[in-house]
């Protein structure tokens, strides 16, 4: 019984009665601060939870929307290539109606300037015919008498009349 008179005895059996006496308290202080940890983790990956959902669902709404985008455009393109297209077959419809509308102009203008020269050379002609007609005229009627003359003249306005 040497041991009860040691102290180191003591205080190795107060150590464990403390120890004893103190398990509940700590351990329960322990379980609290675990506990409570855990959830404080158990929050925190609740939350990194929804914002991951957050963010799947931000990114599937803006593949959603960049699709959707990729059509619209795909759209306005072939819209802008229908309308170039019709734009493209107006302009030469449109060219090619000018361009008979000035061909049948100058061809109208070469019809008319041709007539013209026709009408002109006709002239021309008969200019000269009447001045050949003169001199010969000129020519004849001086050789003649006076009294031939009006003979000539006479049967002339005869044949008009009648």
């Amino acid at each position: 019984m040497e041991m009860l008179h040691n102290p180191s005895f003591w205080v190795a059996v107060s150590f464990a009665g403390f120890v004893l006496l103190s398990y509940k308290k700590i351990a329960a202080i322990l379980t609290k601060t675990l506990d409570d940890r855990s959830a404080r983790i158990r929050v925190e990956l609740e939350q990194a939870r929804k914002l991951r959902e957050e963010a799947e669902a931000i990114l599937a709404d803006y593949k959603r929307k960049q699709a959707e985008y990729m059509q619209e455009a795909e759209q306005m393109l072939v819209k802008a290539r229908s309308d170039a297209d019709a734009y493209r077959k107006n302009a030469e419809s449109d060219l090619k109606s000018a361009m008979e509308a000035r061909t049948q102009q100058a061809l109208d203008k070469i019809s008319q300037e041709e007539a013209k020269a026709i009408q002109d050379v006709r002239n021309h002609v008969v200019d000269i015919a009447l001045a050949a007609a003169r001199s010969i005229l000129i020519e004849h009627v001086s050789n003649l008498p006076q009294e031939e003359l009006i003979k000539l003249v006479v049967s002339d306005i005869e044949r008009k009349i009648h």
